[in-house]
């Protein structure tokens, strides 16, 4: 009996993963919600050069999901080594069925045998004459959001377009990979689905061209986009999440609720922008808003666009239907408004301390103890889920 068939004997509530993966791969990764999108915990065990497979027990998956979503990587700890589509294009999440799955190629195939190759790289990049503003985004900055840190100079204009440069440090330019966006926010990225990869660690400058992309960022026409929700009988709390926020769970934001029960958002300095709203933070996008023709399917994200010419056109009315599920008790609600608890930059910060902090794993092994009044901050930590006690309350949380 084949090893494929041996696992997949364990019991119904187990989760098993088989796939069938690209040569060369030397490791093969699964991560999910299962495990709070932790992609340094499940390493699998290799089967032979193009099969790998790992049975995840029912005890240590998260409880209370609905389905399973999962991506596989060929290397743990970072997502530069996430699968792709056949043409190296980003892949939805994947739901959970019978776990027997291909993967079609890899963003990058981590190789152990490789060392990393630290240096300072310059990118110059050929884009289009109607491109006012270029950002440039990978994996040297974590893929977040354009910003100011990560603006490209504008060098010249010529017959072709216009030529932008960054110059900036990476790790390892063996899996440097990024992007390039029009404007300060993930609406105006490249229409090439595919990231740059950087051509030959020996030189430090590359030349690439960017001929599109999804929009054109305008200074001139941005301003602020006023969202009044209308939402279900009893919903006590709203957020918003969307691509002016970077799609980045740090930043979620929370509506404010009006006498009515109306939610309302003000969203500022946007052109463009698409979003969505849930009714409760944890675990990341798992309490989102639903419609009536299936309650147990996300919607598309919504669209807003800023309207330089009527300023009546800036504030929109939206009325959400249903939430895919309940928000939990109000209990977590109390310990987090209480302590103002935030996660940033993998440390957690809790404010308005009384007497003590303590911080476990989620085997129950402690990991910081503090005694202190006010604010304290974590070291930097490792994605996971922990425990924080802060004055004798426990709660969980998640660092990404």
């Amino acid at each position: 009996m084949s090893l494929f068939a041996v696992v997949q004997m364990s019991a119904a509530a187990d989760l098993v993963f088989n796939v069938t993966v690209p040569t060369p791969t030397y490791e093969c990764w699964v991560v999910g919600n299962f495990n709070d999108w932790n992609n340094n915990q499940y390493k699998m065990t290799k089967v032979d050069d193009t099969h790998y497979t790992i049975t995840i027990p029912e005890s240590e998956i998260v409880p209370g999901l609905t389905e399973i979503k999962y991506k596989y990587l060929s290397g743990g700890g970072d997502w530069a080594y996430v699968e792709k589509d056949a043409d190296g294009n980003e892949i939805s999440d994947r739901v959970y069925t019978d776990g027997n799955d291909v993967v079609q190629k890899w963003a990058l195939v981590f190789n152990p045998n490789v060392e990393p190759i630290p240096m300072t790289v310059t990118i110059i990049a050929q884009v289009p004459a109607d491109v006012i503003e270029l950002y440039i985004v990978g994996t040297f900055n974590g893929w977040t959001i354009p910003t100011d840190s990560t603006k490209m100079t504008l060098l010249e204009t010529n017959e072709s377009g216009k030529v932008f440069s960054a110059t900036f440090f990476t790790a390892d330019a063996n899996k440097l990979q990024f992007k390039f966006c029009a404007g300060p926010a993930w609406d105006y990225e490249q229409t090439q689905g595919s990231n740059y990869t950087y051509p030959d660690p020996t030189q430090n400058t590359a030349a690439v061209i960017c001929d599109s992309f999804k929009k054109i960022y305008d200074p001139t026409k941005i301003g602020n986009v006023t969202i009044i929700a209308t939402v279900p009988a009893g919903t006590e709390r709203v957020w918003i999440m969307g691509s002016h926020l970077g799609w980045n769970w740090a930043n979620l934001q929370e509506g404010t609720m009006n006498p009515d029960g109306t939610f309302t958002f003000v969203v500022p300095d946007v052109m463009s922008f698409e979003y969505r709203l849930y009714n409760w933070y944890e675990p990341e996008f798992g309490y989102p808003e639903v419609g009536e023709a299936d309650p147990n399917k996300e919607l598309p994200n919504r669209t807003a666009q800023y309207d330089p010419t009527n300023p009546a056109n800036n504030t929109i009315n939206i009325t959400v239907w249903g939430w895919k599920q309940p928000a939990p008790s109000a209990v977590p609600n109390v310990f987090f408004d209480r302590y103002q608890v935030k996660t940033v930059n993998k440390t957690i910060t809790v404010n308005n301390v009384t007497s003590r902090v303590e911080l476990f794993d989620v085997m129950g092994r402690q990991l910081e103890k503090a005694d202190v009044r006010g604010t304290y901050t974590t070291k930097t930590l490792t994605n996971g889920i922990y425990i924080l006690k802060v004055d004798g309350i426990s709660a969980k949380i998640a660092v990404k």
